[in-house]
């Protein structure tokens, strides 16, 4: 719970929250976070795909990818209208790439145990995170204004995790 509460107070999320993020910095994280859900989802795709597993949980899995989808198309769709950006056109840097190859390296090669494991942080870390930032917006109350670009953080997605 620690390691959760320091996330909690990294600059970038409290500014996200507190609407003192400058919007370079936004569009940069809005970019690349649709990006990684795109790759996050093609993971439970393959994920649902696997030999062996029950038809139940290959449901839920697959579930889980269309929930990431529409997340994406949820959240990042109208800045891309508005920025008349395409996540076609951008470009991982360094960062995104280099967890989401490895995400998808994992999923592609190891036994369904090590996929699952290697995507259950992303649930679990978003979920908390984003109970986090909704429960300090919460204390804010009306003593930070709040443009419609901020309001990320009052998603439903992102208290629920990315699916």
């Amino acid at each position: 719970m620690k390691t959760m509460l320091l996330k909690i107070r990294h600059p970038f999320l409290v500014s996200m929250v507190e609407n003192t993020l400058n919007m370079e910095s936004f569009r940069y994280y809005v970019v690349q976070d649709a990006l990684y859900l795109g790759d996050f989802a093609a993971a439970l795709r393959m994920l649902s795909k696997n030999e062996g597993i029950s038809t139940e949980d290959s449901r839920r899995l697959a579930s889980f990818a269309t929930g990431a989808e529409e997340a994406e198309m949820e959240l990042h769709s109208s800045f891309f209208r508005e920025w008349d950006i395409s996540a076609d056109g951008a470009v991982q840097m360094p960062h995104t790439l280099l967890y989401t190859s490895y995400m998808l390296s994992v999923v592609a090669t190891r036994p369904h145990a090590e996929g699952l494991a290697c995507l259950l942080p992303c649930f679990w870390v978003y979920m908390h995170v984003g109970h986090l930032m909704l429960r300090h917006r919460e204390k804010l109350g009306s003593a930070a204004s709040r443009p419609p670009q901020f309001d990320a953080c009052k998603s439903p997605n992102a208290a629920r995790g990315r699916s």
